[in-house]
């Protein structure tokens, strides 16, 4: 495809910008993330401007790192980067926009535009699953359906494909039209119309939403909408300038042009339906059960028949279609690496996706990978295989294990150490990881490779229950909070040591003590680091150490330090808390031996009661820091209220006492060292709390200091697991330990695999407790075992293997909290670390 790709100077003509070094480069690759480990001779950097974020000051450090190529709108001091090639333009997203429509316009093909309140991403791979095997299909990777993601998902286009399929999403008005502007799709699927985004609406309602998406089909030959006739003429109404040749349509009406369900019945696993098309009668079988999947199949069966599928071939495909989780699994594996389990599908773009989120795994750990074949990508082996080999090595992957005969046949493309095996059965008599140890491995394959068998052989646990947390919604919990402090949510620069000596502006500790509050110290650290958080906050040195021996470089707080060495403390970095007479000389005696100690965190107890000094042991504390030889590196205090309005007057003179007896410190010292005091409630509720840094610890898991914020968050943890046994009990009978639960009636209960051991605690036990399985809730039956619990499913469809949920969107972590009696803080760090963590973004 390089032959088609443009040169730098023609993508100045086409955004209208001023260029300047050379413009004969070829760009092949944009780049939006710095972060990104992907850079080549080929790639365009666009630093896009937003309210979280300013491309431009990472210019430097891309600069450093070799890339060459940049596309700005503020000014750049191009003596500073010779040789860089630099186009500067009005609005970067505007020209990167530019860029994709200019690129779309080159291609001739079908396109599919998706568009909906829910089911775009699901409708778009289904529509990929069921035609890949006769078209060659670029589409949109993962849910990149936003107005960075269209543009980028748009650019992939080459001439090999035969199709595409992009999915666009809209969050205010006036999105739509740059969007359809890149997409131009020549059949558009409108999937629903939902509460999604409304906000971004206002008072404009769901009619405006509804004019606004619908503007992605201004020149579709076709429009497909599964809802009923009188929806789609509201929106005809509303949309007079808007003529699809065709419709298409899922729901009542008259047939014809209209696909009309006569029936449809739930038969074991599948949806049997019949409809009415022209005006003649067809049956499908759609290998779900529920309404989500019964509309999403029925828009997919609309565009195959549009397309000229005959019902045949249609069924022939449904059959094979499978659930789509787009989320990459994150898991601890054996010999201590960590799995990334991506083994839904195997494209190119998709790899490109894996990889980038591999990179933000790893943090500097060897990576490595598992890749099947790739089938139907329309290109012949040789090229196809150069290409992935040569993404490989631009991501920087240490280790490839290729699976597959097509992969097998094309050894010489690869780099020396390859391994190759003929099919999965191979790759697991042969491979065990243990070469591996300390890895971040990407584990991807194409359904048909079946790597979740690969999965479940290399992970540390396999208990059925597992605590799935979503690291996308901890950095968008952390931008929340950021957004409040510097009003835009972008991460600060990094400081030196000298800046924190005089910090400026608010900065971020977050707080991932207690095993990252159930969730995960390490992973969360990780992810923090990578999001540039300035401090991380622990409990006790052993929390930190872990840390550090895992690669993580950030500075740490230890709250508790003793009775550790402080040796030990020195040796991994860790700045340790003092909070009384004997933890500041301990440091002090550690200096004069050592020649140096860590900086220390001074604790001062303005109205908590717990560590700290007090306002009358100030005088000491005072007349002990005169000419210490120890940096303080901040003042810090506990509030015991922020959250609860009726103790803000308390939270007030706290602030002000933590004032007074900061600005006496302060002088002693003679400079001025960071000061926080505010936790996640007091951010948002006490602003003059803020002072130079805060401290994030239940706000990031979702968690707000009011209903109001906690709808602005998202849930984080999702705590899951699976029907172990159903079974009828006649009346009469007893359930559980105790015979807590006689029947009076014949009921049908579940058993799930999780119990007290596991932090699913006895008082859930006889009704309090409540999981939801296939959508329904369903409350405990006896008494909660160790390792199990019984739960009434008398009125709700379920089988053996069915999920069932203990808390996440439903019921939420504030829900299951309130069951256990206690705060999300407890039912959090309640989780018992023999249940997996598995880590998703998104």
């Amino acid at each position: 495809m390089s032959a088609m790709r443009p040169t730098l100077r023609t993508l100045a003509e086409v955004t209208g910008g001023t260029l300047t070094g050379t413009g004969d480069v070829r760009i092949e690759h944009l780049l939006i993330d710095s972060r990104n480990a992907a850079i080549g001779d080929n790639t365009l950097f666009i630093a896009l401007v937003g309210p979280r974020h300013d491309g431009h000051r990472y210019l430097q450090h891309l600069y450093a790192r070799g890339l060459r190529n940049f596309l700005v709108s503020a000014p750049v001091d191009a003596a500073a980067m010779p040789g860089a090639n630099i186009v500067r333009v009005p609005d970067t997203l505007k020209a990167l926009q530019a860029i994709a429509s200019w690129h779309r316009s080159r291609f001739h093909i079908p396109v599919i535009g998706i568009t909906g309140s829910n089911g775009k991403t699901i409708v778009k791979e289904w529509l990929f699953q069921m035609l890949r095997g006769e078209e060659r299909i670029v589409r949109s990777p993962g849910s990149w359906n936003s107005q960075v993601g269209v543009p980028l998902s748009a650019w992939q286009l080459g001439p090999e494909h035969t199709l595409g399929i992009f999915e666009a999403g809209i969050s205010r008005p006036g999105e739509m039209a740059a969007l359809e502007a890149i997409i131009r799709p020549t059949i558009g699927v409108f999937t629903h119309l939902g509460s999604a985004h409304d906000e971004g609406f206002g008072h404009l309602g769901s009619d405006a939403k509804a004019i606004e998406k619908s503007k992605l089909f201004a020149r579709a030959d076709v429009w497909i909408h599964p809802n009923d006739r009188s929806e789609i003429d509201k929106l005809h109404h509303l949309l007079p300038g808007v003529e699809p040749k065709e419709w298409s349509m899922i729901g009542h009406g008259r047939a014809g042009d209209f696909l009309h369900v006569i029936a449809h019945e739930v038969i074991g696993d599948a949806t049997h339906i019949r409809t009415l098309h022209n005006n003649a009668e067809h049956d499908y079988v759609i290998p779900f059960t529920d309404q989500a999947s019964l509309e999403n199949a029925l828009s997919c069966i609309c565009v195959c028949l549009h397309l000229g599928r005959s019902t045949a071939w249609i069924n022939e495909r449904l059959a094979l279609l499978e659930p789509v989780d787009m989320r990459l699994r994150t898991m601890q594996g054996r010999h201590g690496t960590t799995l990334i389990d991506d083994s839904y599908s195997n494209d190119q773009s998709s790899l490109a996706v894996a990889l980038e989120h591999q990179e933000r795994i790893a943090h500097g750990r060897p990576r490595a990978i598992v890749l099947s074949d790739m089938a139907e990508s329309g290109l012949p082996d040789e090229r196809l295989y150069r290409e992935v080999a040569a993404t490989l090595a631009r991501a920087g992957i240490a280790q490839v294990i290729g699976v597959g005969p097509a992969i097998g046949a094309q050894q010489a493309v690869f780099p020396s150490g390859t391994r190759f095996h003929a099919d999965t059965d191979a790759l697991l008599a042969s491979e065990d990881l243990g070469d591996l140890a300390g890895a971040v491995v990407l584990v991807k394959g194409a359904r048909s490779f079946g790597f979740e068998r690969v999965v479940e052989r290399w992970q540390q646990h396999v208990h059925g229950t597992e605590l799935q947390v979503d690291l996308e919604a901890v950095r968008h919990n952390l931008n929340h909070y950021r957004g409040l402090l510097n009003g835009n949510g972008e991460a600060p620069p990094q400081p030196s040591p000298k800046e924190r000596e005089n910090p400026k502006g608010t900065r971020v500790m977050a707080m991932v003590k207690a095993f990252g509050y159930g969730s995960g110290a390490v992973e969360l650290a990780r992810l923090l680091q990578h999001e540039q958080v300035h401090y991380l906050g622990v409990a006790y040195a052993d929390e930190g150490i872990e840390l550090r021996q895992h690669g993580i470089t950030t500075p740490i707080l230890v709250m508790n330090p003793e009775p550790v060495a402080m040796e030990t403390l020195h040796r991994f970095e860790l700045e340790p808390e003092v909070y009384d007479m004997a933890s500041l000389q301990a440091v002090v005696d550690h200096a004069s031996k050592a020649g140096s100690a860590p900086a220390v965190h001074i604790k001062l107890d303005t109205g908590m009661h717990r560590l700290g000094f007090q306002e009358a042991e100030l005088p000491a504390l005072l007349d002990a820091l005169r000419g210490v030889p120890v940096r303080v590196a901040s003042i810090l205090s506990h509030l015991a209220a922020s959250e609860d309005p009726q103790h803000d007057a308390f939270t007030r003179a706290q602030i002000g006492r933590f004032t007074m007896m900061s600005n006496g410190i302060i002088d002693v010292l003679g400079y001025h060292p960071m000061l926080h005091i505010a936790n996640s409630s007091a951010i948002a509720r006490f602003p003059e709390a803020r002072f130079d840094m805060v401290r994030v610890g239940i706000g990031l898991h979702g968690i707000g200091c009011s209903p109001e914020e906690t709808a602005q968050l998202l849930p984080v943890a999702t705590l899951r697991t699976v029907v172990a046994q159903v079974k009828d009990i006649a009346a009469g009978d007893s359930i559980g330990y105790g015979r807590r639960a006689m029947e009076d009636r014949q009921r049908r209960i579940a058993i799930l695999p999780i119990g007290y051991a596991d932090g699913f605690l006895r008082r859930l036990g006889n009704g309090v407790g409540r999981v939801r399985i296939n959508g329904c809730e369903a409350r405990t039956v006896g008494n909660i075992c160790m390792d199990m619990c019984m739960v009434d499913v008398t009125n709700i469809p379920c089988n053996t293997g069915d999920e069932a949920i203990v808390f996440g969107a439903a019921p939420t972590l504030q829900q299951y909290a309130e069951d256990l009696g206690t705060i999300p803080y407890e039912a959090l760090t309640s989780i018992a670390q023999r249940v997996k963590r598995v880590y998703v973004r998104g």
